[in-house]
């Protein structure tokens, strides 16, 4: 099996390669998270959280790069007979915690707040300022005029 490359490489040969042999039966483990945030493919506010991305055309790049994923370009779920099977019902559960959240109350954003900071790990979380120790996202909560 031979590994495609999105950029040629040099190997320890000093020959150019655009795919990798693969022995049978070796074990490959795909780097998801550096996919999702590949300033490459994404732009180099890929560590930025913009829903907006999506609403827009894909870049050359993303609709180039063939990412096997089920959903907008991602990995994050997968992709191929590998997938998550709890993929749409995980986007159900979203949807209906949000409708009911966005319909019960109001969000709005403290005026003397800092500057909040998205942090990057196994689970992302805001924080103010770069204080990675401790989640913290100042937000207004009102219960909706009905």
């Amino acid at each position: 099996m031979l590994l495609p490359l999105s950029e040629p490489i040099v190997g320890v040969d000093g020959q150019l390669m655009k795919e990798i042999p693969i022995p049978k039966g070796t074990q490959l483990v795909i780097g998801i998270v550096s996919c999702n945030r590949n300033k490459v493919l994404w732009g180099e506010d890929a560590l930025e959280w913009k829903p907006e991305r999506w609403l827009s055309p894909l870049t050359k790049e993303l609709s180039d790069a063939r990412i096997p994923g089920v959903y907008s370009n991602l990995m994050t779920f997968g992709g191929g007979g590998r997938s998550c099977i709890g993929f749409k019902f995980s986007q159900l559960e979203m949807k209906i915690i949000l409708s009911t959240l966005v319909d019960t109350f109001k969000f709005s954003v403290p005026k003397n707040h800092d500057d909040v900071v998205w942090n990057f790990g196994p689970v992302a979380f805001p924080s103010i300022g770069y204080d990675t120790t401790r989640p913290s996202m100042p937000m207004r909560i009102e219960l909706a005029d009905s």
